[in-house]
């Protein structure tokens, strides 16, 4: 059974619940640890991330937190830092995750997972209707996520949200694989993540199969996450992706516990 869930979001940024309603559903859940990565303030778009002016009110919270369900339940104070943040506002957490949201092209910023519309604005206007060259943008960015030094990045394949983009093509599944390579070269584990089944946006998790295969022969490790927007989705889906990873032939599974990325019991 997984025990913990490190990807969740509040009402400090996009989510639904406050973090103590979150904690109360994990410890109804049974998990040992939850982790909060609410999303890191983007300056060119503020409608789902965190303000600058309510980061001390969000670490004092959860700080409070984690001191009051201590023994109940191991809380920890992290964020999803997005590629396009500020760099300083990955500093200061427990632990922090990567994620890319955005593709640039020519000073604009288009988001990758907002909408149907949105995507197509970003491979049409962004990138002058060269689905190659968005992809390549996407990636590209992933990789840098990297260097970052995350605990993870998340969602891996984000940009297949909506299905405009073909992941089918030649060219898609080289820059994919190359990206997820760089991961792996990096010791860094691969998220599951459950978030678009939850929100009845895709019937299967991130990353696509041919993904995971690819962390199955590089003997490289997976982690769950929910991508969690709503206390009731905590664990979604866990053991649909815990199947889906051992189809793949994933055989190494992680999650945080006593402070550190341990195999799953």
């Amino acid at each position: 059974m997984i025990g913990s869930n490190i990807h969740t979001h509040t009402t400090f940024s996009d989510g639904k619940n406050t973090p103590e309603e979150m904690i109360l559903a994990a410890v109804k859940t049974g998990f040992h640890t939850i982790g909060f990565s609410d999303h890191s303030y983007t300056p060119f778009d503020g409608s789902y991330c965190m303000k600058r002016e309510n980061y001390d009110a969000y670490r004092a919270e959860i700080l409070s937190l984690k001191e009051r369900y201590k023994g109940r339940i191991d809380v920890l104070y992290g964020t999803e830092f997005d590629y396009y943040s500020p760099a300083e506002l990955k500093e200061g957490f427990d632990y922090f995750i990567a994620g890319v949201h955005y593709i640039r092209a020519g000073g604009t910023y288009y988001a990758v997972d907002h909408c149907v519309e949105a995507t197509l604005q970003g491979v049409n206007e962004g990138c002058g209707g060269d689905e190659k060259e968005y992809v390549r943008r996407y990636y590209e960015n992933v990789v840098g996520c990297a260097a970052l030094k995350p605990l993870y990045v998340a969602h891996f394949d984000l940009l297949t949200k909506f299905g405009v983009i073909d992941e089918t093509t030649d060219f898609y599944r080289k820059t994919a694989l190359e990206a997820l390579d760089a991961l792996l070269d990096a010791d860094l584990p691969i998220e599951i993540n459950t978030g678009a089944m939850a929100r009845k946006k895709k019937d299967v998790p991130y990353p696509a199969k041919f993904l995971l295969e690819r962390v199955a022969e590089r003997d490289g490790c997976v982690i769950l996450g929910s991508d969690c927007h709503n206390a009731d989705y905590l664990d979604y889906a866990f053991d649909e992706a815990l199947s889906r990873a051992k189809e793949a032939g994933v055989k190494n599974v992680v999650e945080y516990k006593n402070g550190k990325l341990l195999e799953t019991e």
